[in-house]
């Protein structure tokens, strides 16, 4: 486990020598090459080093495979919902979240001072600066972006120099087409977002306010439209016509909607997963999880009373890893589907940081004759879907990848 900083520590960018950005994704470089210098101490093999990132290390992490500064570092990486390629990071607003600090710090009549900025950033204790950094953008600047805005994430930088992370997007890195050979599981959640729906979950009522005044989100970058515009509301009917029966979102739309919510995070990292295995020379494997029990830390917390087939972001990690927290909950498991599922994913898991390959050669005793296939050229995208039973299946989710594709290269295309 690395700690590396984040928010406005670790990933605010100035665009000048102040704060050149992506410090936190830096930090988790320094832990690697700590690690590669040191690993033969500890009996590890340097040549077998995994990376993964979940939560907010996940941009990070998948950037990695991008950036020439990660260099030989590590050999396989694990990417867990997420991806590089979320319109909310990588965003041109740098000098917008240093004016909006600016503004909370000395109000919004003042004229933006760079150098004033600076000496009061250089002065504020850590809990003022993590107080004036939340909420930096409102709900009409999200609505006239038409995108999630994380205001503290990776940036590409100005400084082209040994020390820069990223110093072009990612879509452009895969344009160039300039990747790290480096084997990796990217896997996601059937509704990665669900967490954030909790009072929805709770309160369906207010999914009819929604099909009033729905204002869309798009899952790639591109340019932004006049909000009600006459592109806009088309766009907006295109998006509604097909997540929602006739185009209506009702009182039981809220799976639906669930789905569109999640597809913010599920469409960047299937966009990722493709170009990835396009022009990387490694194996790339992809998994999806729809499994829900008693472990499902993140379910449980923030819609616990939503008895649905699925899990949400995060909710991996304790079967992956033994969490504290939750002890009680390991001993109370005594159900056969359980104490599989975890013997199951572990290793899984555990072979791919191994040996480079989730399944291997013959029957396993535990997985028995189950054969985790790397994704080839061809369509449909196949996964392991890790459910009760395990086993690859074509991923339902690209039907909805293909729709905002087509948005993408029909209205966005080359602006």
């Amino acid at each position: 486990m690395v700690n590396f900083r984040s928010s406005i520590f670790g990933f605010l960018n100035t665009e000048d020598d102040f704060a050149e950005g992506n410090m936190g994704a830096k930090d988790i470089l320094l832990a690697l090459k700590w690690l590669l210098d040191n690993i033969r101490i500890f009996n590890g093999d340097p040549g077998r080093i995994t990376i993964m990132g979940s939560g907010e290390a996940t941009t990070s992490v998948a950037s990695m495979l991008l950036t020439r500064a990660a260099g030989t570092l590590f050999q396989r990486a694990i990417i867990m919902d997420g991806s590089a390629l979320s319109p909310a990071d990588y965003r041109p607003y740098n000098f917008e979240v240093a004016n909006k600090l600016f503004w909370k710090f000395n109000g919004s009549w003042d004229q933006f001072n760079r150098r004033e900025l600076y000496n009061i950033l250089k002065n504020t204790s850590a809990v003022k600066l993590k107080l004036a950094s939340r909420d930096l953008y409102d709900s009409t600047e999200v609505r006239d972006k038409q995108r999630l805005i994380n205001a503290f994430s990776c940036t590409v930088e100005n400084n082209s120099g040994d020390r820069a992370f990223m110093t072009k997007s990612p879509v452009d890195v895969y344009k160039g087409k300039k990747v790290s050979k480096i084997d990796v599981i990217f896997g996601y959640t059937t509704f990665p977002s669900l967490f954030k729906l909790g009072g929805i979950s709770k309160n369906r009522k207010l999914l009819r306010y929604l099909n009033y005044n729905f204002q869309y989100l798009l899952p790639f970058e591109g340019q932004c439209d006049e909000y009600l515009s006459k592109r806009y509301r088309k766009i907006r009917k295109k998006i509604m016509n097909f997540y929602f029966i006739n185009g209506t979102i009702t009182d039981f739309s809220f799976k639906r909607y669930a789905k569109y919510i999640s597809d913010q995070t599920i469409y960047p990292l299937l966009r990722q997963v493709v170009l990835q295995s396009k022009v990387s020379k490694g194996s790339i494997y992809l998994y999806r999880l729809p499994f829900n029990g008693p472990l499902n830390m993140r379910w449980r917390k923030f819609v616990p009373n939503l008895k649905w087939k699925g899990a949400t972001s995060g909710d991996e990690i304790c079967y992956l890893f033994k969490c504290k927290s939750e002890l009680e909950t390991y001993n109370r498991i005594g159900k056969v589907n359980e104490t599989r599922f975890i013997s199951r994913i572990v290793r899984l898991f555990g072979n791919f940081v191994k040996f480079g390959v989730p399944t291997r050669q013959g029957v396993d005793n535990i997985v028995g004759s189950l054969k985790w296939l790397p994704l080839e050229e061809r369509r449909p995208l196949r996964a392991m879907n890790m459910g009760h039973h395990f086993k690859m299946v074509n991923v339902p989710e690209e039907k909805r990848m293909l729709f905002w594709n087509h948005l993408r290269k029909k209205y966005f295309s080359n602006k």
